[in-house]
């Protein structure tokens, strides 16, 4: 099995908001495609076979190359076609929580989309899986990656992760005391042509308000529309719901399933949905009932909550 994760890397900086006055916590870390990447080298040695690989579909920057590279080198099942060299920074992403939880991202610099020249046919024939992953929502254009799929011989198994798609433009890195607004959310361009690609989407419940705007702002509305589609894909509609879990709507035979995380003490949810999408994908491929891929989804990303860092995905028990 060949799996390819499209994304890019990020220097995230977590602040969480105190509260009563209290100072925020500050922490950097490595962050974006690279949770996707650490959760499929994890997925592949635990439970895959050894012939099992993937390959990352990013840039790598060279500015920030001493900082990547620990990480990259860990990763035994991770062919290097797909690391794209380039003299542009990281993604810098400030990821702020507030004291309920809820997060607001300030982006002032992302690395370029990939183009037509790295994401060939040949590239795409050779995976079993895509998993799109839109760190920066600006990741890959929709023309390159349609133009891409449409010349291929084999089409591989795509799983879309909408995540930042429905942010607007850049926003400046806050400071100590003022974060500001962050990116505002807006409807998706041609969103029907975006899901027409996948064969599963995932979105949390920002993202299916968001998706469609203005046309659509309710999940229910959304599903009704899909139900009505004409074209053959998305295949099921996935919506992540934090610590309520997840439900999977499988617009090919009407059936809805749900999944519950198991409790769990919470040290840090960055990443989570990142894990939650390759575990997905790695699942599917392996030819388990999509009812099943979600509750092993749903399990890997309620343990990456119990992680402070990405190489304990690499490295901790696995409780699951």
């Amino acid at each position: 099995m060949h799996i390819g994760i499209l994304g890019q890397p990020c220097i995230d900086e977590i602040v969480h908001v105190g509260t009563n006055g209290a100072r925020p916590m500050q922490s950097f870390a490595l962050g974006g495609i690279l949770y996707s990447l650490a959760a499929m080298e994890r997925l592949m040695k635990d439970r895959g076979s050894l012939s099992d690989r993937f390959t990352a579909l990013m840039w790598l920057s060279e500015p920030d190359k001493r900082k990547l590279e620990p990480l990259l080198c860990k990763f035994e099942r991770m062919s290097d076609d797909g690391l794209w060299p380039t003299s542009e920074p990281c993604n810098q992403v400030q990821l702020v929580y507030d004291e309920n939880g809820d997060r607001t991202e300030h982006c002032p610099h992302i690395l370029p989309p990939v183009e037509k020249a790295q994401l060939t046919p040949e590239l795409l024939e050779s995976l079993d899986g895509l998993f799109v992953n839109m760190i920066s929502g600006f990741d890959v254009s929709l023309d390159t990656l349609e133009l891409a799929l449409s010349n291929c011989k084999k089409r591989p198994y795509i799983h879309l992760d909408i995540h930042a798609l429905v942010l607007g433009s850049l926003s400046e890195r806050g400071n100590s005391t003022s974060y500001g607004g962050g990116r505002t959310p807006h409807g998706v361009h041609n969103w029907r042509r975006w899901l027409s690609l996948a064969d599963s989407v995932q979105l949390n419940e920002l993202e299916v308000r968001w998706l469609a705007d203005p046309e659509i702002t309710t999940e229910h509305h959304l599903l009704k529309v899909l139900e009505q589609r004409t074209t053959e894909l998305p295949k099921q509609i996935i919506i992540t719901r934090a610590a309520k879990g997840a439900s999977l709507y499988d617009l090919t035979d009407g059936e809805v399933h749900h999944s519950v995380p198991p409790p769990v003490k919470t040290m840090e949810t960055t990443g989570s949905g990142d894990v939650f999408g390759a575990a997905f994908i790695f699942f599917m491929l392996k030819n388990w009932s999509t009812a099943e891929a979600l509750h092993e989804a749903v399990r890997w990303a309620s343990w990456n909550t119990t992680l402070k860092t990405i190489d304990q995905i690499l490295s901790e028990p696995l409780p699951i």
